[in-house]
């Protein structure tokens, strides 16, 4: 059977930019400080996309005088645009050099939204303590400052969510892609999603934080703890039955809470004409959870992230949603382990108790989001020379090993038929035997989630700096800095797969990230 086309896509991007702002600044003798500023911008995307693929008859097409011959198809055409407009205007107002006053406001305009305009303030209180009289004499003390802060910011969801979804809309289709069961080719349109209700997702954080510096600011640290919510959620989400034109569509499906603590650490243990050392440490701690899915899920039901699907066709949906629980969360079955504490093949708990296994025996387990992570770097300069390196920690992020489930044994024989009676002693036929449910089963299964914590050194770099080479009488010489460095250097996980750093939590990647060697030279003349 041949299905084949040839020709090709073309797509014409254009970004326009501007940027306009004003400032004014005053000082009112040594007690009042005012900073003013104002500005506007303005953002133009467009995209054009050309298609001249023309498609051919199946070699088994009825009327063999056609196969293999070009069928009727009109050259795909597509434009799109968008505009992003934005008003800002921010104060700063500092009192006697110790109490700090911030306000910001911005009135953000899309053209993806009916409704274009929201806006978006904060307001940040700072109050520099060592600057008061009962502790400018404290000399171990070299800086202490308290800040609050009030903020939201807006998201449009970027590049991904359609321009028009406010506007009724239409997708013709001609040709063999407008074909009618009963009436052969022809002209199709399709009625696309109207959401003219789409609005601006917001996020609101509340934060407290504290800096101090000590031994003349070789020692400083800052810790901050935070609560951010965030509304209206943009989600391309399942629709009701008979709600829209297509099953699913862009939404504002609920809430979202994070809260954590921020902490970094800058010190200079040894710092003299020679040698300077300097370390730096920094660790989030962070936690989510969604709140409200009310736009999506009426009944309390966990609702699919559509961005991730594992498998082809009859395949399944990796990460749901759902009020209480982390957002994407996996969404996948319990699996069952013999006494030894080795995994059944295609063995998962019937946690409803009904003698089935269906989509109702899924659960929602883990997420990709680590709850902790971590930073630390260090440099070392000793005369010309100069050393450093950085090392990066993730705990408790999870990943679904999509490599491994896709090479797993699939083959549903008697070790299915023995582990169904082993989990639920109820008979085997009470299960439907076909294959796609025994390969979904097993893939959908929470042996493939795995703890995906690691420790990893993002780079080591030696260099060697001097100064007036080749210096000969008027000619100051050469200044520069010759170095080497090694990236990538190496990973700490008991991860099994290849990379432990995946974003979105689904491992499907074949390919190791490189380890690279750069040996640069910098010359000033």
């Amino acid at each position: 059977m041949y299905y084949g086309s040839v020709g090709g896509e073309s797509i014409l991007k254009r970004n326009l930019s501007l940027n306009a702002y004003a400032q004014y600044y005053k000082d009112f003798n040594d007690n009042h400080h005012f900073d003013i500023m104002g500005g506007y911008e303005w953002q133009h995307f467009w995209k054009s996309t050309n298609s001249d693929y023309v498609g051919r008859y199946p070699m088994t097409n009825d009327d063999p005088t056609l196969a293999g011959t070009e069928r009727p198809h009109t050259p795909y055409e597509y434009k799109t645009d968008s505009y992003l407009v934005s008003f800002f205007g921010r104060a700063n107002y500092i009192l006697m050099n110790r109490y700090y006053l911030t306000a910001t406001v911005r009135d953000d305009g899309t053209s993806r939204f009916k409704n274009h305009w929201a806006w978006f303030p904060s307001v940040a209180l700072a109050w520099k303590a060592k600057e008061e009289n009962f502790l400018k004499d404290v000399s171990w003390l070299s800086d202490l400052k308290l800040r609050l802060g009030w903020g939201m910011t807006g998201q449009q969801a970027g590049e991904k969510i359609n321009n028009y979804n406010w506007i009724p809309t239409y997708s013709v289709s001609t040709g063999t892609n407008g074909f009618y069961p009963l009436m052969g080719n022809g002209t199709l349109y399709r009625p696309d999603n109207y959401t003219p209700d789409l609005k601006w997702e917001t996020t609101t954080t509340y934060n407290i934080g504290l800096d101090f510096g000590i031994m003349d600011q070789k020692l400083t640290a800052s810790i901050d703890a935070y609560y951010r919510k965030t509304e209206d959620l943009l989600n391309y989400a399942p629709l009701a039955s008979m709600a829209g034109y297509r099953n699913q569509a862009w939404q504002n499906i609920g809430s979202l809470e994070n809260k954590g603590i921020e902490f970094a650490l800058d010190w200079k243990p040894i710092v003299n004409n020679d040698l300077i050392w300097t370390i730096n440490y920094n660790l989030t701690y962070n936690k989510n959870e969604i709140t409200d899915l009310s736009g999506v899920s009426d009944n309390g039901a966990p609702v699919a992230n559509t961005d991730i699907k594992v498998g082809q066709g009859s395949g399944f949906y990796l990460q749901y949603n759902q009020v209480g629980y982390p957002a994407n969360s996996f969404y996948v079955y319990q699996q069952v382990y013999d006494k030894k504490g080795n995994p059944i093949e295609n063995a998962v708990v019937d946690r409803d108790g009904d003698g089935k296994i269906t989509e109702n025996d899924k659960y929602l387990y883990k997420n990709a989001a680590p709850d902790v992570t971590m930073g630390l770097s260090s440099r070392l300069e000793y005369k010309n020379w100069d050393f450093g390196f950085s090392l990066r920690a993730s705990l408790g992020n999870y990943v679904y090993d999509g490599i491994n489930a896709g090479w797993s044994n699939m083959n549903p024989g008697e070790v299915w038929s023995n582990s169904l009676n082993y989990l639920s002693n109820r008979p085997v036929d009470a299960v439907a035997r076909n294959w796609q449910t025994y390969e979904i089963t097993a893939k959908a299964s929470d042996y493939w989630v795995r703890n995906a914590s690691f420790l990893k050194c993002d780079n080591i770099t030696l260099g060697y700096s001097f100064a007036n080479l080749l210096k000969n009488g008027s000619y100051r010489g050469l200044n520069g800095r010759v170095y080497g460095t090694v990236s990538n250097v190496f990973t700490i996980s008991n991860y099994d797969g290849i990379d432990p750093e995946i974003n979105n939590g689904f491992d499907n990647n074949l390919y190791p990230r490189p380890i690279s060697f750069i040996i640069g030279l910098n010359l000033n003349f």
